[in-house]
Parts: C-alpha cells; sequence; structure tokens
C-alpha cells in the first residue's frame, strides 16, 4: 500500500498535509472513474447474461436475433437495432431482425432491395472491417422516423471462423457515439449471437436432414410396394409440403403444354383446378409452368407479383405469390410438372430447392415404373388370351374332326331309328289304350334320347363346318328383343319372368354378325332360365359404356360353383347339359372382338356379360372362320 494511500485512511480527526488533501481529490475522480467502469461493466455483463440464458435452448435464428436486439436495446436504454443476414452462396443481405426500425424502410427494403449502404461493404470485408460508429450512413434519415439531427449508429460484422454471416446495427443516442468498450461490448455480443445462430441453423439443418431421410425412405418403400401412379404421387405431394412447407403441391402429367392432365392436387383448393382436368398453360400465356416444361429444369419464383417470367393471370387463377417448379423427366421423355406453390413471397434455399428436384425425381420413376409394368401387363395379358386362342383353336379342330365324322356316322342311324319310332307311334295309336300305354311311355323315352343326340350332333356341327361370318350393321338392342320375345313363352312354362332394361347411352348400329350373336343371346337366356327350374326373374341389360357395347344376363338361381371355367369345352352345370353352348357363345363373341365374362355369388345367381366393340370388327366383308 502506498504512503499516500495510507495517509488517506488515517482516521479523520487527524490533520492532513496539503499534499494530501490534493491526491485526494485525484483519488476520488478515479474512484468516481472506476465505479462508472464497473457500472458499465456490470450492465455488459448484465446483458450478456440475460441474452445467454434466454437464447439457450433456441433453434430458430430469427427468434434469437430478436432476443438479443431486446437485450441490447433495453440494456443500453436505446430505441433502435436490426440485423442483416447472409451467407457465400447468398451475397446480397437480406433483413433478417430489427426493433424500432421505420415502416417506409421495411417497405423500401422488400420492394427495392438493400441498395446504397454500409453494411454490405462491412459484410464482404468481414474481420478486416473495425465495428463502424459512423454518421455518413445515407439510409439513417429513412431508418430511424423523426430522425432531426444525424445519429451516430455502430455497425458490428458478425463473423464466425472468419466467415462473415451478417452485420448487426445499432443506433446511439443523438451527439452520444458508442465509445470503444462499447463497440468492443457490441462485437462480443455480435460474436456470442453468431455462435447462437450457427448452432441453431446446425440444429436446424440437422433436422431438417433426417425428417428429408425419413421422408425419402417413405417414399422409396412406397415406390417399390406399390406401382400405383395416385397414391406415390399423393405421397410426394404431401412430403413435398410438410418438408418444404408449401401452401399447395400439384402434380401435372404430359409432354405438351397445351394439353396437360390435372394428377394430384392437395393442400389448398384452386377453384379453377380438379383431378382429371386437361389445362391449356399456352392459353394463360407465357408462364414459369411452361418454361420449365420445355427447358426440362427446375425453375423458381420468390414473388410472383414482380417477376417478369410469371404469367399475372394464372398467378391470380391459383392463388400463388411464390413457387417452385420441377420437370418430371425419364430419360428424354417429359412426364410432367410438379408445381409447389405459397401464397405469399417467400425466399427458397438451395436446400429446399434440392429437396424439391428429389422429389421430382422420385415421381418420375414412380410415373416411369408404372408405364413400364403397364406395357408389361398389356404384352402378358395378349400373350395369354393369344394362348388362350391357340387352345380354344386347337380344341375346335379336335372337335371339327370328331364332329365331321360324328354327323355322318351318327345322324344316319338316327335318323332311321326316328323314322322307324315313328311308325310305331303310329301303331300304337291304332291300339287299345290298355294295350298300348306301357309301349307308349317307352317310346316316349325313345323319342326324348333321340331329340338329344340330335340336339347335341347339332352342337358338334357348329364347330365342325366352316362358318361363313358375315359382318353387317345391325342394332344390338332390336336383336336382343327379338330374343326376349321369341323365349318369353319358354320362360312363362318355366315360372321366369324375363325383364329388359337399359343401361348406359344408346348404342350404335354395331357391324356383327346377327344370327350368331342371336344365337350367343339365345344360350345365355336359355341357360338362365334353366339354372331357375323353381322360377325367378332373369334380367337382360344392354347399353353403351364408354367404347363398349355392353350386354349383360343376370339369373336369380344358384350361382356358379367355385372355381369353374363354364366357358371350357364339355364342361356343365346342367345334368343333361352338353358343356358346348357357353364355348360357342365365347367363339362367337371372340370372332367379333369382344369379351364374355361371367360373375356369380353362390345362392345369388349369376351374371354374364358380353362386351363388344363400337368401332368395326371387320372391313364389312365375309371372312372365313374354321
Amino acid at each position: 500500500m502506498s504512503h499516500e494511500w495510507r495517509r488517506i485512511c488515517l482516521p479523520a480527526h487527524r490533520v492532513m498535509h496539503p499534499r494530501a488533501s490534493h491526491s485526494k481529490a485525484e483519488l476520488e475522480g478515479e474512484a468516481s472513474s472506476l465505479r462508472a467502469s464497473l457500472d458499465r461493466r456490470t450492465r455488459e455483463v448484465r446483458i450478456l447474461a440475460a441474452v445467454a440464458s434466454r437464447i439457450h435452448g433456441e433453434d430458430d435464428a430469427e427468434r434469437i436475433l430478436a432476443i438479443a436486439l431486446d437485450e441490447i436495446l433495453e440494456g443500453l436504454d436505446l430505441t433502435t437495432a436490426w440485423v442483416f443476414l447472409g451467407d457465400d452462396k447468398d451475397k446480397p443481405l437480406r433483413l433478417a431482425a430489427h426493433r424500432g426500425v421505420s415502416p417506409a424502410y421495411l417497405d423500401e427494403i422488400r420492394t427495392q432491395g438493400l441498395g446504397e449502404c454500409l453494411c454490405p461493404e462491412v459484410f464482404a470485408t468481414g474481420n478486416a472491417m473495425q465495428a463502424r460508429n459512423t454518421l455518413q450512413c445515407p439510409r439513417m434519415p429513412h431508418i430511424v422516423d423523426g430522425l432531426k439531427a444525424p445519429l451516430p449508429h455502430a455497425c458490428i460484422p458478425l463473423t464466425l471462423e472468419g466467415t462473415s454471416r451478417g452485420v448487426l446495427n445499432v443506433a446511439a443516442r443523438p451527439a452520444e457515439p458508442f465509445s470503444e468498450e462499447e463497440l468492443r461490448f457490441l462485437e462480443t455480443v455480435g460474436h456470442q449471437v453468431c455462435l447462437a445462430v450457427e448452432r441453431a441453423r446446425h440444429i436446424h439443418s440437422e433436422r431438417r436432414r433426417n425428417q428429408e431421410a425419413r421422408a425419402m425412405a417413405a417414399i422409396s418403400k412406397a415406390i417399390g410396394g406399390s406401382l400405383d401412379p395416385d397414391a406415390v404421387l399423393r405421397a410426394v405431394g404431401e412430403t413435398a409440403r410438410d418438408l418444404l412447407a408449401a401452401e399447395r403441391a400439384l402434380v401435372l402429367l404430359g409432354g405438351d403444354a397445351r394439353k396437360l392432365s390435372v394428377a394430384h392436387l392437395s393442400g389448398l383448393p384452386v377453384d379453377s383446378l380438379e383431378l382429371g382436368q386437361t389445362i391449356d398453360l399456352l392459353a394463360y400465356g407465357p408462364s414459369l409452368q411452361a418454361q420449365a416444361l420445355k427447358e426440362r429444369r427446375l425453375l423458381f419464383v420468390e414473388d410472383w407479383a414482380v417477376d417478369p417470367r410469371v404469367s399475372r393471370q394464372l398467378a391470380r387463377s391459383w392463388g400463388a405469390a411464390s413457387g417452385i417448379v420441377v420437370p418430371l423427366l425419364a430419360g428424354d421423355r417429359t412426364l410432367g410438372l410438379l408445381v409447389l406453390t405459397g401464397t405469399a413471397p417467400r425466399r427458397w434455399t438451395e436446400e429446399q430447392l434440392e429437396v424439391a428436384e428429389a422429389l421430382g425425381a422420385q415421381a418420375s420413376i414412380t410415373l416411369e415404373n408404372a408405364r413400364l409394368y403397364d406395357s408389361a401387363r398389356l404384352a402378358y395379358r395378349e400373350l395369354k388370351e393369344a394362348q388362350a386362342r391357340n387352345i380354344q383353336n386347337e380344341k375346335m379342330a379336335v372337335v371339327g374332326t370328331f364332329a365331321s365324322g360324328l354327323a355322318h356316322e351318327v345322324r344316319n342311324p338316327l335318323n332311321s331309328i326316328n323314322l322307324q319310332l315313328s311308325i310305331l307311334e303310329r301303331r300304337l295309336g291304332r291300339m287299345e289304350e290298355a294295350a298300348s300305354g306301357p309301349l307308349r311311355e317307352v317310346t316316349a323315352v325313345i323319342r326324348e334320347e333321340i331329340n338329344r343326340l340330335d340336339g347335341l350332333v347339332g352342337d358338334f356341327l357348329q364347330f365342325s363346318r366352316t362358318n361363313r361370318v358375315l359382318h353387317q350393321p345391325s342394332d344390338l338392342d332390336v336383336l336382343i328383343d327379338d330374343v326376349v320375345r321369341l323365349l318369353r313363352p319358354e320362360a312363362r312354362a318355366s315360372g321366369v319372368t324375363l325383364r329388359r332394361q337399359r343401361s348406359g347411352d344408346s348404342m350404335p348400329p354395331l357391324r356383327i354378325d346377327a344370327e350368331r350373336m342371336k344365337q350367343v343371346v339365345i344360350n345365355l337366356v336359355r341357360n338362365a332360365i334353366e339354372a331357375m327350374p323353381d322360377g325367378g326373374a332373369v334380367t337382360i341389360e344392354s347399353g353403351l359404356v364408354g367404347d363398349c357395347a355392353r350386354m349383360t344376363v343376370s339369373d336369380q338361381g344358384p350361382g356358379l360353383p367355385d372355381g369353374l371355367d363354364v366357358f371350357q369345352l364339355f364342361v356343365t352345370t346342367k345334368p343333361k347339359g352338353t358343356g358346348l353352348g357357353l364355348s360357342i357363345a365365347q367363339q362367337v363373341v371372340l370372332e367379333h372382338g369382344g369379351e364374355i365374362t361371367a360373375t356369380s355369388e353362390r345362392g345369388r345367381g349369376a351374371a354374364f356379360v358380353v362386351c363388344l366393340p363400337v368401332t368395326p370388327a371387320g372391313d364389312g366383308r365375309e371372312r372365313l372362320q374354321s
């Protein structure tokens, strides 16, 4: 302890030397300065502690900046501060947080950008630039409302590991520029905030990457487990909205901007759009969507109101202010567009654009896989049908060969038997009833069996002879009506009601062989009648459904046995059936380029559906079918 300090500490009743009194004044001045410095340091520590406490655990950069500005202004008893952020990939600075800034300046930044300002210089130079404490900023009269005199402010570079992250601006009180100590303190606060913002960015980036990885894995699983384009496009659209915070996801399919189909729409509805709708982008004039489709590259816009590439009419119609347009590509083929939009202007990051592009690639893979699968399925079906036709033709050839001999070897003896039976029946008719009764029962049985054999031979002969199929314009509805009138007495005798119905649109005239198609209708209706020995109802329905002329014959019988192919030769459900009727019907329908199918529900009847193409099955000339 110095001699002078010991003298100051002497009791008050002791007399001090004049020199001691001078030393006391100096020491009091030093003590006052120390107290002021200690108060400033205490205040600064309190601000740092408050900032550290409040930003701990925060993972939102803008929230961290807002907290820092609040604590700085409150602790230093100031009113205005603002922060610009940027990075190496995005050189233009953007306003990230502000307090006390005039609304006019905020609107100017939003519409015109930062303009002439000291902040870009500070941001670009980073560590090499000292904190600014200047009166020369050309923007200050616009930043603070009601400013009448020049106002100094600190312009602090926010740097981390030698890389600029942004600029912190704090307005001082009029005519009271910040001291060097205060500038160093603001630099310290800025560094603390910069660390917190970077940590929040890393947390957010890691969380986003994990979310993206899970979403991509889910979509990949959907692609691997499903070839349904609608299901996967729905997954892509919903994932895109979640990851990119888009308010609407739209998938348009097609490579022609004049004719695109709406395949998926999720998020906010659009009155002018609905699933399955066909739209013409060129009708709206030049548009970002049409450009992306033509150039086959991702395009994005942050504010459609000021971007010259955007169709104003389309933006208003879709209620979009910002968006990303991703072309869906498969090799050299353009499959369509993935369009993600928002109702307010926004800034899209590089990571978001990469995610959108990845989602577009996933959607493209799905669509291409579905197309290839459909092509393979169609080829397999055509091959299967060709094989079935070959097998059927082989069966027909065998039946035809057998039937040719059967016709000669069986029908001639049947005719002789039938003639002799007629003679016998006439003789029995002249005998007394008591004597001829038992014999008449025998002749009735013989007559029934002869008729059955004759019918069997007739069925075989339909396969054996060379049929001349003549396609001529015919009205299928009229043909069906004729068959209903023909079979109504037979049905009534069996207690069956025939119901005639129309469905779909009216059928145009079809190029068919009317006689052979009439035999198909007769076979189907007669089978339905015979399936209900205890009575019931048979419904014959016809009409145009799409590009198919469809006829349905349904009954209320017991239904068909499970797993039974009733169109196979010699397959029948009737005790005395030949198993040829439905095979004949199928052969005729196939000759007309159509299809016949059977459905059944045990105990609730069966239904047979015939679909014939509306386009001509032939060229109108006779065709020989063997």
